[in-house]
């Protein structure tokens, strides 16, 4: 029986700091035996079989999968995925990262030992992942649009999943949901204690569950989110470094100013002029 005619379409965003982000998404019809890996990726990545069959290895498990089969692979994980010789598969893909993600897969049925899930609402998976794809472009309104499809098909994946215990959270998950509270709180005071009864764990630790996932001190992660929205409004060029150091948490302008230089090595003002001297 003839192949049908092979394709790919990919597409990457530029990587950035967020909550949560696409970082690449793609459609492929794969000639057979076609393979990506043993290799390890920075980033979730999510695959949805449309047709055809194939093959996922992790370790020294390996999974068949066929139309209809969704499979998640996880960051910092050898990875080797490749299309049936005979039936080779097609598929709709998306790339993800953020300081939420973790914390939004962890809800879902995927786990690093259930990276499958067989036949699971398929053409709803489909559907979403595709409506994903499709709004991938340059205009402004893309980004927000694809971001928000991601929400919807992680929102979709935690509402229909199976697994008790949906609620219940590993000591990696605890920072996950502080910096998910940091992320929509960082205007109003927070204080490493006030995160800590947040999630009902001690202050200490709070500490190790952010040094684990994020390579610094639940304070040192506060400081860095509202310095990066700082960024975000000095690049506009429209407030005063007061109005911005109110905006971001810091009642002090000149607190901020230090703060501000301890992160990126220069003071606002001057950042914001590089930045617009960058741009021209």
């Amino acid at each position: 029986m003839a192949q049908e005619e092979t394709y790919k379409y990919s597409f990457k965003m530029e990587p950035r700091t967020a909550s949560l982000f696409v970082q690449n998404t793609g459609c492929q019809r794969c000639a057979g035996g076609y393979r990506w890996g043993p290799g390890i990726r920075d980033h979730y990545l999510i695959h949805h079989v449309l047709s055809g069959k194939g093959y996922l290895e992790i370790g020294e498990k390996t999974y068949r999968l066929q139309k209809g089969d969704t499979f998640l692979t996880f960051p910092n994980t050898s990875i080797l995925y490749y299309a049936d010789e005979e039936e080779p598969w097609e598929y709709v893909w998306a790339g993800f990262n953020g300081v939420e993600a973790q914390n939004l897969v962890s809800r879902t049925d995927f786990g690093e030992d259930c990276p499958v899930l067989y036949g699971f609402f398929a053409h709803e998976i489909a559907g979403l992942l595709m409506d994903l794809y499709s709004d991938y472009g340059t205009m402004a309104w893309c980004t927000p649009a694809i971001t928000g499809r991601l929400y919807l098909l992680l929102a979709f994946l935690i509402r229909n999943a199976q697994r008790d215990g949906q609620t219940e959270h590993s000591e990696r998950d605890y920072a996950g949901i502080a910096a998910g509270y940091i992320m929509t709180h960082y205007e109003q005071p927070i204080t490493v204690e006030s995160l800590a009864q947040l999630v009902s764990i001690s202050q200490s630790s709070l500490y190790r569950c952010f040094r684990r996932k994020f390579n610094m001190s639940p304070k040192r992660f506060i400081l860095e989110y509202r310095i990066e929205r700082a960024c975000a409004l000095l690049k506009e060029n429209i407030f005063s470094i007061r109005e911005i150091s109110n905006s971001v948490g810091f009642e002090d302008p000149l607190y901020f100013s230090r703060a501000f230089k301890l992160v990126k090595g220069m003071s606002p003002r001057s950042w914001a002029a590089l930045q617009r001297e960058d741009g021209e």
